[in-house]
C-alpha cells in the first residue's frame, strides 16, 4: 500500500485530472450510446476503456505504482470475504426490496435481454429459455466465474480509487470524511453514464434526473468503505479488485427478477445501486465508519 506522504498535492491533481478528465470522454460517449440503444458501444467504452484510465492516471502522475500491493500476501478469509461478501449483502438488499414490492417479483428474461447488444440479443430466442433455470445458472455464475472474469477492469479502477485517491483523502480529511468524499467522487465519475444515458437507473424513476446521480454516490460511498477496509487489512490491490468485480457480478442475476414494466423502481432496487438494494451495505459501512472514528480518536489521544 502506498504511503499517503508519497502522494504530493501536485501529483494528486495530475492523477485526478487524468482519472476524470480523460475518462469523461469515453464515459460521455458511452452514456449517449446507451441512451440511443447502442449497448455494445456503451459497454465497450465503459467496461473496456474508461475503467483502465484511473490506473493509467497512477502512471501519468508518476506515483509509486509498484507499492499498490501486487503480491498476494493475505489471510484466506479476506479473499473469501471479498469474493462472497458483496454477493450476500447485495442479496439481502434485494430481499428487502421485494419485501416492500412483492407485486414486482417475477423471474423473467425481459429486462436481461434488453441490456444485451441488439446484435447478440437477436441471435438468442429467450422465449425458448426456461427463466427459472436460466436464473439459477446466472446466480451460480455470479458466485463463481463472473467475479474473476471481470477482475482486470475492476483492477483498473481500484488501482486509482483505493490505491491513490482514498489514501490521499484520508490523510487530508481523516478516515471517515476521506472515505465519504472518496465514495462521492467515485460516484461522480459515473455521472455521464447516468445523466446522458440513463445507465444504472432505468425508466422514469422518482426524482429523475437528480436522484439517480445522488443515489449512485450513496451506494458507492457505502461500498467504498467496505472495499477500502479490506484493502487496509490486506495491503493487496487484488482484494479490492475482486470485491469490486463481485459487486458488479451480483447485479447480473437480479436482472431476471424484476417484472417487466417496473424499471421506474430502479432508484430503489433490486440491485445494489438502489436505496433498498444497498441498504445493508449502508448499515455495514456506517458500523465500519464508527469503529474507524473511534480508533482514530484513540490514536490521537495516545
Amino acid at each position: 500500500m502506498i504511503n499517503a506522504n508519497e502522494i504530493t498535492n501536485k501529483k494528486f491533481v495530475v492523477f485526478m485530472t487524468v482519472a476524470f478528465g480523460a475518462a469523461y470522454i469515453p464515459l460521455c460517449i458511452a452514456g449517449i450510446a446507451y441512451g440511443a440503444g447502442n449497448t455494445f458501444l456503451s459497454t465497450f467504452l465503459f467496461r473496456f476503456v474508461a475503467v483502465f484510465i484511473p490506473l493509467i492516471a497512477v502512471l501519468a502522475a508518476r506515483l509509486p505504482f509498484k507499492k499498490l500491493g501486487w503480491k498476494p500476501k493475505f489471510k484466506f478469509k479476506y479473499l473469501i470475504g471479498a469474493w462472497v461478501g458483496p454477493q450476500l449483502i447485495s442479496w439481502l438488499g434485494t430481499a428487502l426490496f421485494f419485501a416492500f414490492n412483492q407485486d414486482t417479483f417475477e423471474i423473467n428474461t425481459d429486462s436481461f435481454a434488453s441490456l444485451l447488444p441488439a446484435e447478440l440479443s437477436g441471435t438468442v430466442d429467450f422465449s425458448s429459455i426456461d427463466p427459472k433455470a436460466y436464473f439459477i445458472v446466472m446466480a451460480v455464475m455470479s458466485l463463481t466465474a463472473l467475479p474473476f472474469s471481470q477482475i482486470l477492469p475492476s483492477l483498473g479502477e481500484e488501482a486509482g480509487w483505493r490505491g491513490i485517491m482514498y489514501p490521499f483523502l484520508k490523510s487530508k480529511l481523516g478516515p471517515v470524511f476521506g472515505r465519504l468524499v472518496g465514495g462521492a467522487l467515485w460516484g461522480i465519475w459515473h455521472w455521464p453514464l447516468i445523466i446522458l444515458g440513463g445507465y444504472f437507473y432505468e425508466g422514469d424513476y422518482f426524482g429523475k434526473p437528480v436522484l439517480g446521480p445522488v443515489m449512485i454516490c450513496i451506494s458507492l460511498c457505502a461500498f467504498g468503505v467496505l472495499i477500502d477496509y479490506f484493502y487496509e487489512k490486506t495491503n493487496c490491490i487484488w482484494i479490492p479488485a475482486i470485491m469490486h468485480s463481485s459487486m458488479n457480478a451480483s447485479a447480473v442475476p437480479l436482472q431476471l427478477l424484476l417484472k417487466s414494466g417496473n424499471q421506474d423502481l430502479s432508484i430503489l432496487g433490486p440491485g445494489y445501486m438502489g436505496l433498498l438494494g444497498c441498504s445493508f451495505v449502508i448499515v455495514a459501512a456506517i458500523i465500519l465508519l464508527i469503529l474507524s472514528a473511534r480508533k482514530d480518536c484513540e490514536a490521537k489521544k495516545a
